[in-house]
This record gives structure tokens, C-alpha cells and sequence, in this order.
């Protein structure tokens, strides 16, 4: 069974909650994580174009540790469990199967290049870095902390602890040169005029007041690349060796989400090509909506509901039904291939995958098993399966990555999900 894809999928059913992708565990001593999701690059792409779409899948170059597991004396025995009794029952009273047999997907191939390789490093070379204030004016690179306050058509916002990097233009250029050459206990009031572009929403297109008092201006002291540091902070002699494992994970990261970014486009492709009565039970859409609804609460704080979260995201309640709709169509087109198909997951494959992933997070099996719900679990093993069986179908082409062809995808994909058939909320279950 392919794990990094059984927990992404289940990753996916929850939307933006999961437990992530599980990290190679080789022997080098690199190990796979989620950092920002963005991209990956080709070997036809320059490195300015492949530093700016670096995956999701960074390396962590500072351990290849496991979270220790739990003492199998410590076990609680599941629940016994038939898995087909969490699939919607009948799917096909609801679902018309089609043929997918001339499903076209895409999958991207990428060269690893001797640069990649080297941002990645330094990445890590910055994560042992120390901060120390420094008594000389501000320069690009520094940190530069401060309270911030922001006045926009005359509103003054609340004052703020913040901080920013000289040369990331966080704020924009001008309000990193306002803050270079500035020291500890400087203060100042400057206007910037941002235009429409600017990621701030209440300043675009407007002039905004700062008032700024800084606190510390600190420097990174990055350690030296060099042998010594590989012997010290990893499992190798040398560069060289060093280098070439790193080379090795990346090219391993890329070409695993290669395989579930083309798996996740065929069954968005399948979905679109199924038949939906646009019936079926309401405690499907409700469960559905639950587990959509649960990737947001991750980030609620004390004393937030779920709504303050929503209304971060600028999420509305339409928003979240229509992410439960599309998560319905997908379990019902799931469970309708699987029983036309007499596909199985046995109760001793659930077992082993809940313990297995139980056991790297250093969750006891029951535990992991009620935070992802049976439900979700279950329909994550059988999407595996189906995913499985339907690229054995597909038409695969590869294709060199470039950021033209990305740009290409990400309007196939908007089309996609634009004609994938919808089905709305009705008295008595949820009607075209």
C-alpha cells in the first residue's frame, strides 16, 4: 500500500486538518515535511524560476528521528471492524459509473539541480542560526523588531508587536529602506502609498500612516558550511556525501508528489465524468460538512469559535457547503466504484495502517483512531485502492515541469472542478 497517498488522502478528506505526509526514513538522515504549499520546478525552468516554487515537501536536514512510539504493552486492541459498513451503502441508487478508461493525466517530471540542492542546505544552515542584537544601524538581512502602528483613512489600528526582515519587503520596498539604518529606541512616522497589488487587503490602492518605535535590531549568525559542520550535525563525512543525500530526498519528495498530484487529478477527473442523481442520505452531506468544517478548527484559539476562524479565512457558510458537496461527490463516486468493482479493504489492513501511523506519531492506535474518525480512515484506504486501480487505466503523460505548463494546470484544474456536477441541499436530502 502506497502510505504517503493513503495520508494524504486522508489529509485531503479533512480537508485542511490531516496528519500530513509520513517522511521517508532511509538511510540518509533527510527527512520529508510540509513547510509551504507552493511548487516544484523543472529542469527547463532557470534557478531564479525554481527558487520561487519550491514544494511543499522541504526537507528537514537537522534529524531523520521517528517520534518514539508507544510501548506495544501500552496498546489498547481496536474495536473489531468491517470497513465496507462505513462506505455509503448502495452508492449506485445514487451514482452512475462511467467509463475512465480514456482519463487523461499529466504527471510532471523534475531535475533535481546542484542549486536546489544548496538552498535547500542553506534553509537548514539557517535553522541553527542564532539571534544577537546588534548596536550598529540596520542593514538588509537584520531583523528589525517593533511596535507597529497602522492608520488608514484616518482609522488608527491597535498597536502591534511585530517584526520584519530587512529584504523580504514583507511591507513592501519603502517601508524596508524606512527601516534600514534605524537602531533600538529610534522612532518614526512615515507614509507609504500601496497600490492594488499588495497582499494587505484595507491598504490597497491606499496611503498608510505608520508610527513605529523600534525595539531590537537583531542579526542571524548562520553557521559555516563545511565539513566540520556535516560531521557535526549529521550522519555524514563529508560535503560531498552530505550533498548527494540531499540530492537523492529531493529528487525521492518531487517525484512522490508528482505521483499524488497526478492521482489527485484523476480523480477530480473521474468525479467530473460520473453521474450524480443529486440524492442521498443527509447524514452524508452532515458528516461531510463536519469533517470539512474540522480542518478550520485546528487553528481556533482559547476562546474562539469556529466562527472567528471562518471569518479569518473569509469563508462563508457557502463557502463550507460547498466544500461538503464536493467531498460528498467524491465519497459517493468512490464507494460506487468500489462496490461495482468488488474492491476490499480487509479488517487486518485497516489494523496495520492505523497502528503503523499511530505508532510514528507516538499516538496509541485507539487514539489516533478517534481524532481521524473511522469513517474518514476507512474511505481513505478504499480512495487509495480505487486510485490505484484507475491509473492502471489512465492515460499518463509526462511532462517536463515549467512554470507555462503549471500556469496551464492550474486553469485545467479550475475547469475542472467548475463542471464537476453539483448537487444542492433539498427538504429530503440534497436535490440538483
Amino acid at each position: 500500500m502506497k502510505k504517503r497517498y493513503v495520508l494524504a488522502a486522508l489529509a485531503a478528506m479533512v480537508v485542511l486538518a490531516g496528519c500530513g505526509g509520513k517522511a521517508s526514513t532511509d538511510n540518509t538522515d533527510t527527512q520529508n515535511t510540509q513547510d509551504a504549499q507552493d511548487d516544484s520546478a523543472a529542469a527547463s525552468m532557470d534557478d531564479d524560476e525554481l527558487s520561487e516554487l519550491d514544494p511543499e515537501f522541504s526537507q528537514d536536514l537537522e534529524s531523520n528521528e521517528e517520534i518514539d512510539a508507544v510501548d506495544d504493552t501500552e496498546e489498547t486492541a481496536l474495536d473489531p471492524i468491517t470497513p465496507s459498513d462505513y462506505l455509503v451503502k448502495n452508492a449506485s441508487d445514487y451514482v452512475t459509473i462511467g467509463d475512465y478508461s480514456d482519463v487523461e493525466v499529466t504527471k510532471y517530471t523534475y531535475e533535481i539541480t546542484d542549486d536546489m540542492v544548496q538552498e535547500e542546505i542553506q534553509e537548514e544552515l539557517e535553522s541553527y542560526s542564532e539571534e544577537e542584537s546588534t548596536n550598529a544601524p540596520s542593514e538588509d538581512g537584520n531583523i528589525v523588531y517593533m511596535n507597529l502602528t497602522a492608520t488608514v483613512d484616518g482609522e488608527a489600528g491597535d498597536e502591534e508587536e511585530t517584526f520584519i526582515i530587512l529584504g523580504q519587503e514583507e511591507y513592501g520596498a519603502e517601508f524596508d529602506e524606512k527601516l534600514t539604518g534605524v537602531s533600538a529606541g529610534d522612532q518614526l512616522d512615515f507614509s507609504v502609498t500601496y497600490g492594488d497589488d499588495t497582499w494587505q487587503e484595507d491598504w490597497q490602492g491606499k496611503t498608510v500612516d505608520f508610527k513605529v518605535e523600534v525595539t531590537d535590531v537583531t542579526k542571524s549568525n548562520t553557521p559555516e558550511y563545511n565539513d566540520d559542520y556535516v560531521k557535526n550535525n549529521t550522519d555524514y563525512d563529508t560535503k560531498a556525501d552530505y550533498e548527494a543525500a540531499v540530492k537523492e530526498n529531493l529528487q525521492q519528495s518531487y517525484d512522490e508528489q508528482s505521483t499524488y498530484d497526478a492521482e489527485e487529478e484523476l480523480i477530480t477527473a473521474c468525479v467530473a465524468k460520473t453521474e450524480f442523481t443529486g440524492e442521498y442520505p443527509d447524514a452524508l452531506f452532515e458528516s461531510c460538512k463536519e469533517e470539512v468544517l474540522s480542518g478550520y478548527t485546528m487553528f481556533m484559539e482559547d476562546g474562539e469559535e469556529v466562527s472567528d476562524v471562518l471569518e479569518m479565512f473569509g469563508v462563508s457558510e457557502s463557502d463550507i457547503e460547498e466544500e461538503a458537496k464536493n467531498l460528498v461527490n467524491r465519497r459517493l463516486f468512490i464507494a460506487a466504484y468500489v462496490q461495482a468493482n468488488n474492491v476490499e479493504v480487509t479488517e487486518e489492513e485497516y489494523v496495520d495502517y492505523v497502528k503503523e501511523y499511530a505508532a510514528y506519531y507516538g499516538e496509541t492506535a485507539a487514539d489516533f483512531e478517534a481524532l481521524y474518525k473511522r469513517e474518514t480512515i476507512v474511505n481513505a484506504l478504499y480512495e487509495s485502492k480505487v486510485t490505484g486501480l484507475l491509473m492502471e487505466q489512465a492515460k499518463v503523460t509526462e511532462v517536463p515541469y515549467t512554470a507555462d505548463t503549471y500556469g496551464d494546470e492550474e486553469s485545467d484544474d479550475a475547469e475542472n472542478i467548475d463542471d464537476m456536477e453539483m448537487v444542492e441541499e433539498g427538504e429530503e436530502g440534497i436535490g440538483e
